[in-house]
């Protein structure tokens, strides 16, 4: 896995071959497709599998915590730094991933199921839905809530430069960006002493 990862990074997944990627691991070609099924289904898995890990950390570490020890603002801010950090740490992957889906559709779909975006953003949804029950928060859909919560992060975390190329503003530091989603997250357009109602 570490050496698709490598390889796909440098070389972009068309320009990687499963017998370069063989080699490096030193391993037979064979291996990889009885294990991934395809040069595809390792490329999808080899992209999502720290932010599968990350989830799965999470979510143990969530589920263990007692509840209302930790602020909704701390919360939201170390959801956000978690995924920040996983997605920027494997940035140029992500963007090869975006790459590949635009030129060639669904990359990973000659392969067994792995780790798809999807169901791994599926399993936030019952920490989102009992975070907003517990905690009072207005009716939202977790599903959808999820979502958004991930696209926000996942837009500056792989794309963050860009959208500050040519503005006359340096681009904030990544705390700017992690206090600022995690305000918008938990008080959206309401002031930070506002009591928050169910609707």
């Amino acid at each position: 896995m570490e050496s698709a990862r490598e390889l796909f990074a440098e070389r972009g997944y068309a320009g990687t071959s499963t017998r370069e990627i063989a080699k490096a691991a030193a391993v037979s070609e064979p291996m990889i497709f009885r294990h991934f099924g395809s040069k595809a289904g390792l490329f999808e898995e080899a992209v999502l599998a720290p932010f599968n890990e990350f989830v799965s950390g999470y979510i143990a570490n969530w589920t263990e915590r007692p509840r209302g020890v930790r602020s909704d603002i701390d919360e939201a801010r170390e959801f956000y730094r978690g995924v920040y950090d996983v997605l920027s740490a494997n940035r140029r992957l992500i963007q090869e991933m975006i790459g590949a889906r635009a030129t060639q559709g669904d990359v990973a779909s000659d392969g067994p199921p792995g780790p798809h975006l999807g169901a791994i953003l599926e399993r936030f949804e019952s920490v989102i839905q009992r975070e907003r029950d517990e905690r009072g928060f207005h009716a939202f859909d977790p599903a959808v809530m999820t979502r958004l919560m991930f696209g926000l992060v996942f837009s500056i975390a792989v794309h963050g430069d860009w959208m500050f190329d040519g503005a006359k503003k340096r681009r904030p530091d990544d705390k700017a960006f992690i206090d600022e989603m995690a305000r918008l997250t938990i008080y959206g357009a309401y002031s930070a002493d506002s009591k928050r109602t169910r609707r």
